[in-house]
């Protein structure tokens, strides 16, 4: 066991956060079109754009919480992987959707989370490509800032929709284990299945612009980094929306692969429901 890590105050963070994911896209945006792609040792693709912007972000958290470990997706594929056994560590993925920005689409995000007690204390989404970002420290924190600066709290769309909407990633997602999932779940109940939903699943479940999203890959036992899901959770918590594992069972970030398992993701409507 390491040293205690001092926990920072999540909320007073934020602003901090939000500039540090904003000039991270700003330099992920100046790329788009010159990035050069290389292969890691797992054969996913990794980019200048990648590198650059985890180089902003790092030593820009070090900054603000110098005690603070930070997992980061292109580290951790290098084989840098802090202690980070005192349950306090920043999560970051400087492209969510590496693939997708090599394809010159708009489906990736700059993302951040900071754990506490190996749970998600604040999260940092930010949209380059449409200059949009979400944040959140806590319950009545999340927020939405625009391209125009304009920041407004996160609420929540409470229309009970007659079939529950469930949101997968298709590409990535193991498919047969999330329908089989599904249909115990909800038997004879229907369901509408919505595949084409972009990077921004976890902001639209914290909206409750659809009711549950399906964290299961195709990987062994289906289990997803860290920095994928930290900052998402982050923000769907503090709107009264609920993460727990497929045997609806809490889970913590203390795996020291930086793994979380195979997860759902209730919007606060259905959280309240005990969907």
């Amino acid at each position: 066991m390491s040293e205690k890590v001092p926990s920072p105050n999540p909320e007073e963070l934020i602003p901090a956060v939000e500039q540090i994911a904003r000039q991270a896209g700003h330099a992920v945006m100046e790329l788009f079109d010159r990035a050069k792609v290389y292969a890691k040792a797992d054969g996913s693709s990794v980019t200048d754009a990648d590198l650059a912007a985890e180089n902003i972000i790092l030593p820009a958290l070090q900054k603000i919480t110098p005690q603070v470990p930070i997992i980061s997706e292109e580290r951790v594929a290098d084989g840098n992987i802090p202690d980070f056994s005192a349950g306090t560590f920043w999560t970051v993925d400087p492209i969510d959707g590496t693939q997708e920005y090599i394809d010159r689409t708009d489906g990736f995000v700059v993302a951040i989370g900071l754990v506490s007690g190996n749970k998600p204390a604040l999260g940092v989404v930010y949209h380059p490509s449409l200059d949009l970002l979400y944040s959140a420290a806590g319950s009545g924190t999340a927020s939405k800032t625009d391209a125009d600066g304009k920041r407004t709290p996160l609420t929540a769309d409470t229309a009970n929709a007659p079939a529950p909407r469930v949101l997968l990633q298709k590409k990535y997602a193991h498919l047969p284990q999330i329908r089989d999932y599904l249909a115990k779940r909800f038997k004879d109940r229907p369901i509408r299945e919505d595949t084409e939903t972009g990077i921004f699943r976890p902001c639209q479940i914290a909206e409750g612009l659809a009711d549950l999203f399906v964290f299961c890959t195709a990987k062994p036992q289906g289990r997803i980094a860290f920095w994928d899901v930290a900052p998402g959770q982050a923000i769907i918590e503090a709107m009264g929306g609920h993460v727990e594992t497929l045997d609806g069972q809490p889970f913590l970030y203390d795996a020291s692969d930086c793994l979380v398992p195979a997860h759902i993701a209730l919007s606060p409507l259905r959280a309240a429901q005990g969907f």
